[in-house]
């Protein structure tokens, strides 16, 4: 390799490095984060799992914050087989409700997500924010009344820092933290 090759190398590395210690959040950080929340999906009730469908994602947007993408089929049993080609309208009717009873459940773990965050992005700023935005996967023959396609919940870290002593007031934290559903 020729020299001047090596040296726009080297600078573009040097670059790169000097991007991620000035913004402070590596992919690593991000990496770890991630599997900590799936982890936190797949194991929130071994009897009945939610169903995480990929894994979740997350990207720093510098001067905003951090965002973690993730989609969940909120009950894992909700499948049609060729055992059971057709759920008859009593077992649709409970499925949704099954699902909106989940949907507390699936909001307290992004409220942890976000809690967890806060606390291990200690080079994020305080006014960034960080947002987790969870699709809600459904099938075509669900009654999807009432139930959101998606979550999206943001706030500023700090306030997360303040919230982040246990016990955590759920409550609390969700009446400050910024939710939308579509």
């Amino acid at each position: 390799m020729n020299r001047p090759i090596h040296l726009i190398l080297l600078g573009f590395f040097c670059w790169a490095g000097l991007a991620e210690a000035a913004t402070g959040v590596s992919r690593g950080q991000l990496v770890q984060l991630e599997r900590w929340f799936d982890k936190r999906i797949q194991t929130h009730s071994l009897d009945d799992p939610m169903d995480l469908l990929g894994t979740t994602r997350a990207v720093y947007l510098e001067g905003y914050g951090v965002v973690f993408t993730a989609e969940v089929n909120l009950v894992a049993s909700a499948v049609v087989t060729p055992f059971r080609p057709a759920f008859t309208p009593e077992e649709v009717a409970r499925l949704r409700q099954k699902k909106l009873a989940r949907l507390e459940d699936l909001k307290r773990l992004m409220l942890e997500m976000m809690v967890e965050a806060a606390r291990r992005l200690n080079s994020l700023s305080p006014d960034e924010r960080i947002v987790v935005a969870v699709s809600l996967f459904r099938y075509s023959w669900e009654d999807a009344r009432g139930l959101p396609a998606q979550l999206l919940l943001q706030a500023p870290r700090n306030v997360l820092l303040t919230q982040s002593g246990e016990p955590t007031d759920w409550a609390k934290l969700l009446a400050v933290v910024q939710m939308k559903e579509f």
